[in-house]
């Protein structure tokens, strides 16, 4: 409504310019990449094709007694076997109009460097959801190749829960349980993936949590330790690619030191410069690489949990 006497008001005033920040605020959820921030870098590959060997003997399940001045009795020794995973290839391209980089923006900010760096950023965070999620594909006939991620990777113990099974202190023990049968003491699990959910829900175990804090790890906050009743410790971290959706909720109980990223040789993560072709720069963020896992049978993955509290 004007005014109705003499003064000027800034209502009736169309000379206003806007008031408008200089500062920008990103809180996209795509920093949080423990994986890609703690994982061991293991040896370069250098083929698509990337292997190495594992080795596991059965534990004695009977006892072997032999007769005095007995000849010795020869079985099958176990020998190491190869095991293989796929250099998959991310990538982040970025394109900005020359006009784009010539007008005036709120942050005074070039938007061809404002891009790449939030293209490194989702660069990691595609790298993050690869190692947890990822599936094998072999790259044939023009597609893409892709990596097995963990999920993919445990498969001697993998149990999948009744839909809506509670996760409970009992359940959490069993899985370190399964990490004690399978491998020597010295590889038992020690590092608990999950949703956030269930990460509230062992906050609510009455015993047997404590806190670290982030300096005794490569860790941003304080971090939530279980001791188990296998006398092994397991840190707990909050995964955000993790599975949540009823049915197919999934926890994982690993064995850190068992996995690490394997780069193709060359294709670290790097900024690749490209053509220009036409008014606009091109470049991308790219890297080729894969995970290794050198001792799948360590870890544990169970799957069905509630998605509720």
């Amino acid at each position: 409504m004007a005014s109705t006497d003499l003064s000027v008001i800034s209502y009736d005033d169309g000379s206003r310019r806007e008031s408008l920040l200089s500062i920008l605020r990103d809180v996209s959820p795509n920093t949080d990449n423990y994986f890609v921030s703690n994982l061991k870098k293991a040896p370069n590959a250098t083929n698509t094709l990337h292997e190495w060997v594992t080795f596991n003997t059965a534990r004695p399940t009977s006892t072997n007694f032999v007769a005095e001045g007995a000849a010795a009795s020869y079985g099958v020794l176990s020998m190491p076997v190869r095991t293989n995973n796929i250099t998959a290839i991310i990538s982040r391209p970025v394109r900005v109009t020359g006009t784009e980089r010539a007008i005036a923006i709120a942050t005074h900010e070039d938007p061809y460097v404002f891009q790449k760096s939030e293209a490194i950023k989702m660069l990691k965070a595609d790298m993050e959801y690869a190692i947890v999620n990822g599936a094998r594909a072999s790259g044939a006939s023009g597609t893409a190749r892709g990596m097995t991620g963990i999920d993919g990777c445990i498969s001697t113990n993998f149990t999948g829960r009744g839909s809506g099974t509670s996760f409970s202190e009992v359940e959490f023990n069993d899985i370190m349980q399964d990490s004690y049968t399978a491998v020597g003491s010295m590889y038992i699990a020690d590092l608990l993936v999950c949703p956030m959910v269930i990460k509230r829900r062992i906050s609510g175990f009455t015993t047997n949590t404590r806190n670290i804090e982030a300096k005794e790890k490569r860790l941003t906050s304080e971090i939530q330790v279980y001791d188990s009743q296998v006398g092994k410790s397991v840190m707990i971290i909050p995964h955000k690619d993790v599975r949540t959706t009823l049915g197919s909720l999934t926890v994982y109980a690993l064995r850190e030191d068992t996995y690490a990223m394997s780069f193709l040789t060359g294709r670290e993560p790097q900024w690749q410069e490209l053509a220009e072709d036409g008014d606009r720069s091109n470049g991308q963020y790219l890297t080729e690489f894969t995970l290794v896992s050198y001792a799948q049978r360590a870890s544990v993955k169970r799957t069905g949990y509630a998605t509720t509290l």
